[in-house]
């Protein structure tokens, strides 16, 4: 016959092992969703050209910034709506050549480009398991040359979009971004006109385009 006192704590144990998985998967399921996500990343970027044929003190041509490698990081603050508020940091080592209308091309030296910008990431509402997203972003970028001249930082933007795949655990997760990202920048043109109030004198602006295709690892917390 059995006893009431030798039952009881083998039910005990049964239904403590029985609950153990339940009380796991609610504690999972209770942990606050991610709300950062840091991305390392790197690429190929390519790009960058402008010409000089207005420069009075320059021979009429173009420099053009040779396709290299780049890197960087992103940090993200994650919002409800599945979209994010982005502080990216690029930079691309590179090195800058000056081709002639008349002669041969020179090479003159390693050049970098920083680009530091704040901006924004959308995801577009597709039942997919890679998440697709546009990007954009506003900021400066800090032109430095090699050689003994005064580095240079202009305003810059960036238009771009990509794919993010997360992992199951919503802590890791791999993503790819394709960017375009452009500098204004003196173009060596001069307008003038006058006024009431006298003459004045202005410079244009050239435009120096780049484009990045960068693959990076992503970590939420």
């Amino acid at each position: 016959m059995l006893r009431l006192s030798s039952v009881l704590p083998a039910l005990a144990v049964g239904c403590a092992l029985m609950l153990h998985p339940v009380a796991s998967d609610a504690q999972r399921s209770m942990q606050a969703p991610p709300r950062f996500e840091i991305t390392p990343l790197g690429g190929f970027q390519w790009g960058g050209s402008f010409d000089t044929d207005a420069f009075a003190t320059v021979p009429a041509g173009q420099l053009e910034e040779e396709s290299s490698f780049s890197w960087g990081v992103i940090l993200s603050y994650l919002t409800p709506e599945n979209s994010a508020v982005e502080l990216i940091y690029l930079r691309q080592s590179t090195d800058i050549r000056f081709d002639p209308n008349a002669g041969e091309t020179q090479g003159l030296g390693g050049f970098a480009n920083n680009y530091i910008q704040l901006g924004g990431r959308w995801q577009l509402p597709v039942e997919l398991a890679v998440h697709p997203f546009i990007t954009a972003s506003l900021g400066i970028n800090v032109l430095d040359p090699e050689a003994d001249l005064n580095t240079s930082t202009r305003f810059a933007w960036g238009l771009g979009g990509g794919f993010k795949y997360t992992f199951p655990d919503q802590r890791v997760g791999l993503r790819l971004d394709l960017k375009w990202l452009t500098t204004p920048v003196p173009s060596g043109d001069y307008g003038q006109w006058c006024d009431f109030w006298g003459c004045f004198v202005t410079e244009g602006t050239a435009w120096v385009n780049q484009g990045q295709a960068t693959a990076g690892l992503v970590f939420a917390f």
